[in-house]
């Protein structure tokens, strides 16, 4: 019985459609391979389904099971031409109806609790899916640029107006019918193998349209890199970057004109800092400023906007993006009638690094220009991109500018190195002791004790405000012009008078020098002080165990040429010692802000009177880092020690 079934049937309308599904598998399997959506597959099981719906209604000719059957295949297809849409109840609904009408008619066709359901019904209800078909693309977005939208749009009057026939076909004739089973199913199988490829040719169409759109941002970036990279030179400048930048981001999206704004942190504001093209404020202009392009240009070139102020001010402060049509828009003010006054529309992107806004970059067109979605994505990408460009030529100033600090630390330090004594003189019935320790790497203190005779010689202690090389050059002088002069038998006050001549005029006044000047004679113990806006001089004198402190008020070198100094001479005996000393020693600060002070150096004097010169400063040295504990420093620190062995 089941082989004279299969042979009349395979050679009437069943092998003509097996036939076309036969054809439709191995079609679609073989346009998977083609296709980036995955929809193939599923084409694929469809008309397996419909091979299997073909064979079964030949064994089990049940026009109920047939019509279940022809639900199942539109919720089928409704599913595969839409299921890249996120529609959700939009797609869902149709399904589960059409779903829970071929479960209630393959029920009743198997255990009849029902009467026979009218098909008329039955077909309403497979046109749902139809519908659906041609009205859920239509509801989306204009923007919503997807395969399943254009294939729907596109197939969506064809398809649905040959279902719709197909539909009326198996209403009018029966599902039983030879001429439907014979023409109309096959056209049907036909009209699904046309969507399927149709389908193929849509996303291999979208795929070179992708393809074309990330040539065209690989070219933008490749654009702006070379653009921002070029700029950076032995002659950098951050400007070159941005103008650079600006004209990238302008030529690409196509714009008029465009403008980049960085972020002020401390003022919580953003201000234009390069402008490209003809770009229409989004802002209003002041009325008493000219209607001319060149003054306009010039009034925006130097903008400035609070955070949140305006379109501009509010992207710099709040990260979102502004993509807007000008025609319309409340926000965009009205500066006159002139067509590169008013602006067509807008786009506005935030600059962000490592989630903190750095600026925001702007471009517009003017008159009745517009802008893509695809316009739109470009400016964000290369915005994104941009970022990161300004930020490493951040990077690179700073470097470039440490470089240049650290370049010249060096040379200062070489200097001031140079300058310190390699070893301090034996003076008969004299002992020196010293250390400098410099609070930043480069010290402004010097030190120096010139040996001008068998038992005379010329301490000096000094300090030089500000740093590098050219306080280093200041230190350069001043050492060059005393050990020109201190040959000389002059009083150390007119000593002091010719290196303040020998520098007034010749430094900046950021770099003037305090300075104090010690002779002594060995064979006398006489000393003799002048000081020029120097710290004061203490003694200890080992007789009456107490400290004297010698002090002078004063002008430093290199403030005026004309300046007077005075001298103060006293004598030293046997076990006395001298202290010479820069204010950071005594204002060095602990942790409790308490400063060092003359009264803890002098102590230790008292305390370690006995010690030799060198053994007393180091004492100091040791008391000093004890005191301050892990406080960082901000002033060099500079003892010179002479102790009397007369």
């Amino acid at each position: 019985m089941v082989w004279e079934i299969i042979a009349s049937a395979s050679s009437g309308s069943l092998l003509v459609k097996l036939a076309l599904s036969t054809v439709l598998i191995a079609a679609f399997l073989f346009l998977r391979k083609r296709e980036t959506e995955g929809s193939m597959g599923g084409y694929a099981i469809l008309a397996g389904l419909l091979v299997l719906r073909d064979l079964g209604f030949a064994f089990l000719p049940s026009p109920d099971f047939y019509v279940a059957s022809e639900l199942a295949v539109f919720g089928l297809l409704l599913y595969l031409a839409t299921y890249t849409f996120q529609v959700a109840w939009a797609l869902w609904v149709p399904l589960s109806i059409d779903a829970c009408a071929a479960l209630l008619v393959a029920f009743n066709a198997s255990f009849r609790f029902a009467p026979a359901l009218p098909l008329a019904a039955v077909h309403a209800v497979a046109a749902i899916p139809i519908a659906a078909l041609v009205l859920i693309p239509l509801a989306k977005r204009a923007d919503a640029d997807t395969t399943a939208r254009e294939l729907s749009l596109a197939s969506a009057l064809p398809f649905g107006l040959g279902s719709l026939a197909y539909l009326a076909a198996g209403l009018a004739l029966g599902p039983a019918s030879p001429v439907y089973q014979g023409i109309a199913v096959p056209l049907f199988y036909g009209l699904i193998f046309s969507l399927g490829f149709f389908f193929v040719d849509i996303t291999q169409s979208q795929l070179v349209s992708a393809v074309e759109y990330y040539e065209e941002s690989i070219d933008s970036l490749y654009d702006l890199l070379s653009a921002t990279g070029g700029a950076i030179k032995p002659a950098f400048v951050m400007q070159d970057v941005l103008d650079s930048m600006v004209r990238a981001v302008v030529e690409r999206s196509g714009a008029d004109g465009g403008i980049i704004l960085l972020a002020d942190e401390f003022e919580e504001s953003v201000s234009v800092r390069a402008l490209s093209g003809t770009y229409p404020p989004p802002f209003k202009l002041p009325e008493s400023l000219p209607k001319n392009e060149e003054r306009v240009s010039a009034f925006v070139r130097h903008s400035r906007f609070k955070l949140g102020e305006g379109i501009l001010g509010e992207v710099a402060q709040t990260g979102k993006h502004v993509f807007s049509s000008a025609a319309g828009d409340v926000q965009m003010a009205d500066n006159g009638d002139e067509v590169w006054l008013s602006a067509g529309a807008l786009i506005a992107v935030p600059l962000i690094v490592q989630d903190r806004i750095i600026g925001a970059i702007s471009v517009a067109k003017t008159g009745e220009g517009s802008f893509t979605e695809r316009d739109f994505d470009r400016c964000k990408l290369l915005a994104n991109f941009g970022s990161i460009a300004v930020a490493n030529s951040f990077s690179y100033l700073e470097a470039a500018e440490r470089s240049d600090i650290e370049r010249e630390a060096a040379i200062a330090e070489n200097i001031q190195r140079s300058l310190a004594p390699q070893k301090l003189p034996e003076l008969p019935g004299m002992s020196f002791g010293a250390f400098t320790s410099p609070a930043r790497g480069v010290c402004s203190d010097f030190y120096d004790v010139i040996q001008t005779g068998p038992s005379r010689a010329i301490l000096a202690v000094g300090d030089v405000a500000g740093k590098g090389v050219a306080a280093s050059l200041v230190l350069v002088m001043v050492s060059s012009i005393l050990h020109l002069i201190t040959n000389s038998a002059k009083e150390v006050a007119v000593l002091l008078q010719w290196v303040n001549r020998g520098v007034t005029g010749k430094v900046d006044i950021d770099h003037y020098a305090t300075l104090g000047l010690v002779s002594v004679d060995s064979r006398t113990g006489e000393i003799e002080f002048s000081n020029a806006g120097h710290q004061p001089v203490i003694v200890y004198r080992q007789d009456a165990d107490e400290i004297e402190t010698i002090d002078m008020k004063s002008i430093p070198i290199g403030v005026d040429r004309g300046t007077p100094y005075a001298s103060k001479r006293l004598g030293l005996k046997g076990g006395d010692v001298l202290v010479m000393y820069t204010d950071g020693i005594i204002e060095a600060m602990n942790a409790q802000g308490k400063q060092f002070g003359r009264k803890n150096l002098g102590n230790i004097l008292q305390r370690d009177h006995s010690l030799s010169a060198r053994e007393i400063a180091q004492r100091i040295r040791d008391d000093l880092l004890d005191f301050v504990g892990s406080s960082h420093q901000h002033d060099d620190q500079t003892v010179l020690v002479m102790k009397s062995k007369r």
